[in-house]
């Protein structure tokens, strides 16, 4: 049986790592250790799952040096994967980062002479490439379904329920996350590189805070306290939620941690809004955008070959636009059923007819990849046909696209050689 250890043991540690351990790894993996910097939320993520026995530790050397680990999972802030991720390299322990593997083009650079120097088997939790809507778009494009690709659009839209929520919690930091090019883009950059199969050369980009920060019409500390709560479009009763109350607000005198932040704080200091161009060393050249304040959530993602096109177009969420009358009647002009807003369209060859491709609904965690991508990297080690696994340098790969474009950011929108970090 192999001996796990999570540190970080906030939302994801809890829910997306060691509760489906206990639950799917019964008699293959047993949890011998957790860790987090704030103890409460440790005995809290011990009450979650129903596991008053599994020692709970404040020092991730002392739970290595103890419990000697076969595997650690890494779900902490992410300015500190890299500190853990290297810890494990050096011991020769097999680590899993949550994304993003880490912040910083310096730390994508200890990472990698690390791990050069290791023995250890490690990955970052891309699970976007276990997502069942996403297989298939892979599985085609290595089929040649379009032929040689030379162009993929990719955008995302987050509603002002979901998008919002990185703006009450620590992500709203630079130097806590490197912005959401980091947190959040860098499983839309892994998805690009990997439907490219090529590493990104040169990267441009534009990015600014619209509407979240002092953009906002009024302020508070939290929503939970906040005088303007009864006329803010952007309240939200997080702790309405067990979990993330446990998790999150019976933690906080510890820390002083605030789950429910303001959207509007002045503080706030990465944009809301980006947009990006890459270009990779195989020639094919990408277009991204991302917004944090969308009217309805949705993915767009599109590549386009020598004998056609391969899109995926989803609109999903919680927003009130997926359920409006207007929004139904586009999805019906897709041929979307109303209750399944999602669809593929592909064109295999010019002057042939659309062709819609069905997809399978799944059980579990962000569509059902989650269940997949834990069999996959922490039990499963046969055939890897699609290339699903990504080992850390692909985590480095989207880490430093997504430092680059911030990087350009700053620059006021100056190209910068992705793998070098130099502006041209």
């Amino acid at each position: 049986m192999k001996r796990f250890c999570i540190v970080g043991t906030g939302g994801r540690g809890t829910s997306s790592f060691a509760a489906p351990i206990l639950e799917e790894f019964s008699g293959r993996i047993a949890l011998v250790g957790l860790c987090d910097l704030n103890p409460l939320r440790v005995e809290a993520c011990k009450k979650i799952i129903n596991a008053p026995d599994i020692p709970a530790y404040t020092d991730f050397k002392q739970m290595l040096d103890e419990q000697k680990p076969d595997g650690v999972i890494v779900t902490t802030k992410d300015s500190t994967h890299a500190e853990f991720v290297l810890e494990c390299l050096k011991r020769n322990i097999a680590v899993y980062s949550e994304k993003p593997l880490c912040t910083t083009r310096q730390q994508c650079l200890d990472i990698r002479a690390a791990a050069a120097k290791s023995s250890a088997p490690s990955f970052v939790t891309h699970n976007l490439r276990y997502n069942p809507d996403i297989v298939p778009f892979k599985q085609m494009l290595l089929e040649g379904a379009i032929g040689d690709v030379k162009h993929i659009l990719f955008t995302e839209t987050l509603d002002r329920f979901h998008g919002a929520d990185y703006f009450r919690r620590w992500h709203r930091f630079y130097d806590n996350t490197g912005s959401l090019l980091i947190h959040k883009a860098s499983h839309h950059f892994d998805l690009i590189n990997w439907f490219a199969d090529s590493r990104p050369a040169i990267v441009t980009g534009q990015g600014t805070l619209a509407y979240y920060g002092k953009k906002g019409p009024f302020r508070g500390e939290r929503c939970s306290t906040c005088p303007h709560a009864d006329k803010c479009e952007m309240y939200a009763d997080v702790f309405n939620d067990e979990r993330t109350r446990m998790l999150y607000k019976d933690a906080e005198s510890f820390d002083g941690y605030f789950r429910d932040g303001c959207v509007f704080d002045e503080r706030i200091d990465i944009p809301d809004t980006y947009a990006a161009t890459i270009s990779y060393e195989n020639g094919i050249v990408s277009s991204y955008s991302l917004i944090a304040y969308a009217s309805y959530e949705s993915m767009h993602i599109a590549a386009e070959g020598t004998k056609g096109r391969l899109e995926y177009l989803k609109r999903y969420g919680t927003s009130w636009a997926v359920g409006h009358k207007d929004t139904k009647a586009s999805l019906a002009n897709d041929g979307v059923d109303e209750d399944d807003s999602r669809a593929f369209i592909k064109l295999t060859e010019k002057g042939k007819k659309i062709e819609h491709i069905p997809i399978t609904k799944v059980e579990g965690g962000h569509g059902g990849a989650d269940p997949r991508l834990r069999e996959a990297l922490f039990w499963d080690a046969g055939t890897d046909p699609l290339g699903q696994r990504a080992p850390l340098e692909e985590g480095i790969q989207a880490v430093l696209l997504g430092v680059s474009v911030m990087d350009c950011i700053k620059a006021g929108g100056k190209a910068i050689d992705v793998q070098s970090g130099k502006f041209l």
